[in-house]
């Protein structure tokens, strides 16, 4: 199957940071593998609809902003089935998968370049690296996994002492087979047009290799019911004003408070698919993350959420609406 159109976007340029890795950007990595064939998705420029600036496919001659600080590109954003060549971009754009756990981090990259026939990579252009990656791995497909066991350990480990523990494990172990690890990790300066689109051609994807897969077997793995994700998020922190209580009030105030803070979306389609989520819990990055990199006021957390494939069409339909709001 071909890939989607390719859109083009105008967006600002943000350096590459620590504190854009912090708010959930990952670095772009150095070209290190660039010999690639020809890509096989086609070019067709869409409206862009940035917030502040106007469609533009030729000379950029915008009079609405005269800082010479903000600079804005005209970029074609095209969609490429994965390749080995992409094997160093999306290992930077995973890099933080897991926080600072140590993993066979390689192991995952290959099978996610392995499957091109449900996935796809963000490109600026053929000979770029990739900024931005998306697939769906079925569980009980790679169970055996070296990298796929780790995930799941991790994930145990996070989900410990938590009611949403006994969903998680029923997930992976009664109902693998039924089960998508839905991967989306992308930089942080993409535009939000870019991503319906992108999971439409993925869950499009999903449903031909239903039908086209050259086995019963290879088919059955994307009969998904079920999309397990594990995203980047941050918590507000709500300071504790009470001035009357004792100390261990206060602590557990204190506590209680930053559990509630309201949670901040890195990537705004996570909050609809949290909306639609059957179950969800978070948890703190490690420490050592954490040491890396403070923000004031917000936490920095991981989401993890099943959504029941039948709610699919309703998140799509939602995404689309959010990014023509934008």
């Amino acid at each position: 199957m071909g890939k989607r159109k390719s859109l083009k976007s105008s967006s600002p340029v943000l350096p590459s940071s620590p504190e854009n890795e912090a708010n959930g950007e990952p670095q772009e990595s150095s070209k290190e593998e660039e010999d690639q064939p020809n890509g096989n998705s086609s070019s067709s420029p869409s409206e862009d609809s940035e917030s502040g600036s106007e469609p533009s496919s030729g000379d950029s001659d915008s009079d609405e902003s005269s800082g010479p600080s903000e600079d804005m590109v005209n970029v074609d954003f095209e969609f490429f089935d994965p390749r080995v060549s992409d094997f160093h971009g999306v290992k930077t754009l995973l890099r933080t998968f897991l926080d600072d756990e140590v993993w066979d981090i390689s192991g995952f990259v290959e099978l996610v370049l392995a499957q091109t026939t449900v996935g796809s990579v963000i490109k600026a252009g053929e000979e770029e690296d990739p900024i931005g990656v998306i697939s769906a791995l079925n569980l009980a497909r790679y169970q055996e996994c070296k990298c796929m066991e780790e995930i799941h350990k991790f994930l145990e480990r996070k989900s410990v002492q938590k009611p949403e523990a006994c969903n998680l494990e029923e997930l992976w172990s009664k109902h693998s087979k039924e089960v998508g690890l839905l991967l989306s990790e992308r930089l942080v300066n993409i535009p939000i047009e870019l991503a319906p689109p992108l999971y439409q051609g993925l869950f499009d994807e999903v449903f031909w290799a239903t039908e086209d897969e050259p086995t019963g077997e290879l088919q059955e793995f994307f009969k998904f019911k079920y999309y397990l994700v594990l995203t980047r998020v941050f918590e507000e922190l709500i300071k504790d004003e009470i001035a009357h209580e004792n100390s261990a009030q206060r602590k557990r105030q204190k506590q209680d408070s930053q559990k509630s803070g309201e949670l901040v979306y890195i990537k705004p389609e996570d909050e609809i698919l949290h909306k639609l989520s059957s179950w969800s819990f978070t948890f703190p990055v490690s420490a050592d993350s954490l040491a890396a990199h403070q923000t004031k006021g917000l936490r920095q957390m991981r989401l993890v959420m099943a959504v029941e494939a039948k709610h699919i069409e309703s998140f799509t339909t939602q995404l689309k609406t959010l990014a023509q709001d934008e």
